[in-house]
């Protein structure tokens, strides 16, 4: 099921394996070869995975994504804006996000 998910997370982020496959800095082969479950990413490569999509790594991992979570789509999308934040930004948002929680 691992594969199944990195291969439906890459066709839903509209990537063909070789844009993956560069993003993460391993071959198209790599790629082609864990979808197929031929052989699985190191823990390093999952991280760059779930960070690529946007997921956790239990997401990534698990045996049905849950694509229908509203919440979880939230979640997915608002960590895709951060990553594309400076870092200035990212800790403005931080400290914004903890001062509405205070309130």
């Amino acid at each position: 099921m691992f594969g199944k998910n990195i291969k439906e997370l890459r066709i839903e982020k509209n990537m063909s394996q070789k844009m993956l496959a560069d993003k993460i800095g391993v071959t198209q082969g790599a790629v082609y070869f864990w979808e197929k479950e031929i052989n699985e990413p190191t823990v390093g490569y999952i991280i760059k995975l779930a960070t690529v999509f946007g997921v956790s790594i239990d997401e990534l991992l698990s045996f049905e994504l849950q694509k229908d979570n509203k919440e979880n789509t939230k979640r997915i999308e608002m960590m895709a804006m951060f990553d594309k934040l400076s870092e200035t930004q990212q800790s403005l948002l931080i400290l914004t996000a903890k001062e509405l929680l205070q309130k």
